[in-house]
């Protein structure tokens, strides 16, 4: 296989700057590409990871890692020492896939109907054992790795679990790194906002509109709740344009409502089922009192009554000042300041947030577009990845892993 990109970055200049990184890193391209494509040909949903599980313990065991299994369900950690004492940085991927078709044309294609790898986390678990292997092969300057391979990033439960079961301690963690393949992006680029926070947190929502059903043709003797929920939809958007600070953010979204038997009936209650999403944890603390209090009020204006049930799923990707430097630092020593893009903070979820919340932490993006067939979004039924890009993905998490241990020697482990 080839180790060139279409674009402006080859990833080809690396061997000019850093050329045992790329003599390394190219030697296994053929072997991670097996591995992706396999994962591909056989993904499994959350909690079920247990074929991927084992190819990953399998292999940190045959390169050297101290490995534990079962972590907060399936997930697998594997612990790498150099002799050196020094600090401790994790570097997490998630294993599952989707409940969905899987449309692409290529001999990987997914074998299992209706499971399929549409997001990307089979190119994670590939990248991160890339990382593995170089550093199996090439001596940590000091301290620790610790590579987390987490299930059920799909579901919002996988790193909680593995968090609850000691996945960052012994040793503790002191940093971490993860990434998202993203079609947004051309092959050999990055991108991380300038934000403090990357990913929205996600919570959900059911509100419960009770009222006094009946005839359709007598409204005048029913309290009606889908009049009333009508009221709510709309007053519970004032939420985000009159009650939010225009520079923070809020998005709260209707997906389903639930009502009625008949055209001609109508219902005793209605329940209308939605999410919120938020940067900022302060708003987040605050959306179910607000939901209620309008919801409840609106309720009561018209002889009905509103129960809230709110839901707090997974909190807001916190990025650390230090380790976004020291990501933008490597990303411009390997392949120069154009390959890293600034992003927006996204209103989409990602359940490496919980890391986030417990050790000093970057996320961010990788390029995987070239051409049509790489160009679909996430969660499409075609959505596929440019392979090159795992070069790139391999490249940045190594050497951002050897920049850390490297600045901190001696550090406390």
């Amino acid at each position: 296989m080839t180790v060139t990109v279409d674009n402006s970055r080859e990833f080809t200049d690396l061997a000019q700057t850093h050329p045992e990184w790329y003599d390394a890193i190219s030697s296994m391209f053929d072997e991670v590409v097996a591995i992706r494509r396999d994962l591909h040909k056989n993904p499994e949903l959350s909690f079920q990871e247990t074929r991927t599980a084992g190819i990953v313990s399998t292999l940190l065991r045959k390169w050297g890692f101290d490995v534990q299994e079962n972590v907060g369900g399936t997930g697998v950690v594997g612990l790498l020492k150099s002799d050196e004492s020094g600090p401790v940085i994790g570097l997490r991927a998630d294993m599952d896939a989707l409940p969905m078709m899987d449309e692409i044309v290529a001999d990987y294609h997914s074998q299992n109907d209706g499971i399929a790898h549409t997001c990307g986390h089979d190119a994670h678990t590939a990248i991160l054992l890339g990382v593995a292997k170089l550093f199996s092969e090439k001596e940590l300057p000091c301290g620790t790795l610790k590579v987390i391979f987490q299930p059920a990033e799909e579901i919002g439960e996988g790193a909680a679990a593995m968090i609850e079961d000691g996945a960052l301690q012994n040793p503790q963690v002191n940093l971490m790194a993860g990434l998202h393949v993203h079609p947004t992006l051309h092959t050999g680029e990055f991108s991380v906002t300038t934000a403090e926070y990357s990913c929205a947190a996600v919570d959900i929502f059911e509100l419960e509109v009770k009222g006094q059903g009946g005839h359709a043709a007598h409204p005048h003797q029913t309290i009606d709740p889908i009049m009333i929920s009508a009221q709510i939809l709309v007053a519970l958007q004032q939420i985000v344009s009159r009650q939010t600070d225009p520079l923070d953010s809020v998005v709260l979204s209707f997906g389903q409502i639930e009502a009625g038997s008949k055209a001609t009936i109508i219902p005793n209650s209605v329940f209308l089922k939605g999410t919120v999403r938020t940067l900022k944890p302060e708003t987040r603390k605050g959306m179910p009192e607000r939901i209620a209090s309008i919801a409840s009020g609106i309720a009561r204006s018209f002889g009905g009554e509103c129960e809230l049930d709110y839901q707090f799923i997974t909190p807001s990707i916190k990025i650390d000042g230090y380790a976004r430097e020291l990501l933008k630092e490597t990303i411009s020593d390997l392949y120069g300041t154009d390959a890293l893009k600034v992003s927006l903070p996204s209103m989409g979820g990602e359940d490496f947030s919980y890391f986030s919340q417990e050790v000093p932490s970057v996320f961010f993006r990788l390029g995987t577009k070239n051409g049509k067939d790489t160009a679909y979004p996430n969660h499409n039924t075609r959505f596929d990845v440019d392979e090159q890009a795992f070069l790139y993905g391999i490249s940045v998490l190594s050497l951002l892993t050897y920049n850390y241990l490297k600045k901190n020697e001696g550090g406390k482990e």
